[in-house]
């Protein structure tokens, strides 16, 4: 089979160049790692569901992306795992235990509190306040999961940042201090 009849056989979305970052592969790989933290925290750590919901994400995009606008394909995905995620456990009548519910009143009594103090240690060591903050960071777009994850989690410095990320650690701050006014934007915006 020659190349020309394998591309008149992709949909049309999938035939962008390699050097066009709207393009759905690129998209979709640039938020691999956000997307499948979005759907891990969902699952209650379950890798295998999360991975189904990867595969069906990939699917659905791949055959409804082309008329989605190049500029809105990030967003538009994250739409698509929202639902899978709804239809999944609206199709199960109820979650585990293990899967982390939204609790809108905690979660924007934490965003308050994000503007006025530091946390303490013993409220970040609560399950459901874990449950919040993570449900919230996987909200997040990908690149700013990865610097909150990174500086807050991991404890990876600005330098290490700025390097991994090919920018000045002026750029690490200043995008650090946008996540963290995302980050409690979604708290404030979590729902059951």
């Amino acid at each position: 089979m020659t190349t020309s009849c394998i591309r008149s056989s992709l949909p049309r979305v999938l035939e962008a160049d390699a050097e066009d970052d709207s393009s759905l592969e690129t998209v979709f790989d640039r938020n691999r790692r956000g997307l499948y933290r979005y759907f891990v925290v969902r699952a209650g750590n379950d890798s295998h569901l999360a991975d189904d919901w990867m595969q069906q994400l990939w699917l659905k995009a791949s055959q409804h992306a082309s008329g989605v606008p190049p500029g809105e394909v990030e967003f538009w995905l994250h739409g698509v795992a929202k639902n899978l995620v709804r239809e999944h456990w609206r199709k199960r009548s109820r979650r585990p235990a293990q899967v982390p519910i939204a609790d809108p009143a905690l979660a924007a009594d934490l965003s308050d509190r994000l503007v006025t103090e530091e946390l303490p240690t013993a409220l970040l060591e609560k399950k459901e306040v874990r449950d919040q903050l993570l449900l919230a960071v996987t909200e997040l777009p990908s690149d700013e999961q990865e610097l909150i994850i990174g500086h807050y989690f991991h404890n990876q410095s600005h330098r290490f940042l700025a390097e991994r990320l090919g920018v000045s650690e002026r750029a690490v701050e200043g995008r650090l201090y946008r996540a963290r006014q995302t980050l409690r934007t979604a708290l404030k915006d979590l729902e059951a």
